[in-house]
């Protein structure tokens, strides 16, 4: 019986400090931005999130995923070369979804999660805007998809 009380005690303070942490990050990293806006940044903090982009042109974003999800679509938003996209998943997930025409560059630092990069760089021209994604995973995944595979 004390086993099970221990577990039971354990487990409920694994949720309050899970609570507790995902209302710091809510508080303590900024959101901004709109759908036509040049840079944003989107939190996901134990919730799902969707953000549309339509910026022209679209230089910079950050998408933070805390023990959440977010679905960041890209498709209808233009780059100019080198626009950069900074994602965060901490026992999270998030979908990037890119037109075809982009190329997407990824750099990753990856701590038991992973990172999956659908698009077909081959099928684009070498003229084609580059999109760089930094990311970084610990407990959670990152898939970035072109528009074809939705």
């Amino acid at each position: 019986m004390r086993a099970l009380r221990r577990i039971a005690i354990g487990f409920g303070l694994y949720l309050v400090g899970s609570v507790a942490a995902a209302i710091a990050v809510r508080s303590l990293v900024p959101e901004f931005g709109g759908e036509h806006d040049e840079v944003f940044s989107v939190v996901s903090s134990m919730s799902g999130r969707e953000f549309r982009s339509s910026a022209d042109p679209l230089r910079s974003g950050t998408v933070t995923a805390f023990m959440g999800g977010a679905e960041i679509d890209l498709r209808r938003a233009t780059i100019v070369d080198n626009s950069r996209l900074t994602l965060r998943a901490f026992m999270g997930g998030i979908d990037v979804l890119v037109p075809d025409s982009w190329r997407v560059e990824v750099t990753d630092s990856t701590f038991m999660g992973g990172i999956v990069n659908r698009t077909d760089p081959d099928g684009i021209g070498d003229d084609a805007p580059i999109l760089v994604i930094d990311a970084t995973i610990t407990m959670g995944g990152i898939e970035i998809h072109g528009s074809q595979e939705v």
